[in-house]
């Protein structure tokens, strides 16, 4: 979707993402698409095997692969971030925005921006680190322009 090459405001967290384009104050924001990492809203339980496994132990034998090294949820959390910033800039590089706002929790900003390009990064005129994934449009429209 294009917005006339304007901005764009993302909002985010670890599991739904909002689309909107940025028409101003006062003809405010119009949401363009959504996403959602259904694997965010699984149990840990249901996506880890409860077997240890083995891995390679670098040396002589194996050792067990009980001790996982990333939690699961944050494994999602990184593949949702990288997937969000190659679809921003895939939209990028299709000319539907020249600037993007970004909102998010503090730490899934730091995920979504470490998995953006030098190019799209400078892309980003504003961010704030907050979940605004279930404001009204009013009251998101009222924060993004505050």
């Amino acid at each position: 979707m294009v917005n006339g090459n304007g901005k764009w405001v993302l909002v985010s967290d670890a599991c739904r993402t909002r689309v909107f384009a940025d028409h101003g104050q006062r003809s405010g924001l119009v949401e363009l698409e959504g996403y959602a990492c259904p694997a965010a809203r699984e149990h840990v339980r249901d996506r880890v095997s409860d077997r240890a496994g083995l891995k390679p132990a670098g040396g002589q034998g194996v050792r067990s692969g009980a001790a996982q090294e990333v939690n699961p949820k944050e494994a999602e959390a990184r593949a949702y971030a990288r997937f969000l910033a190659s679809t921003l800039k895939r939209k990028y590089d299709e000319h539907a925005f020249t600037e993007l706002v970004i909102a998010a929790p503090p730490h899934f900003l730091g995920l979504l921006r470490g998995a953006m390009d030098e190019g799209l990064s400078r892309r980003i005129v504003a961010s704030f680190d907050k979940d605004y994934t279930t404001l009204s449009l009013k009251d998101l429209n009222e924060r993004i322009h505050a």
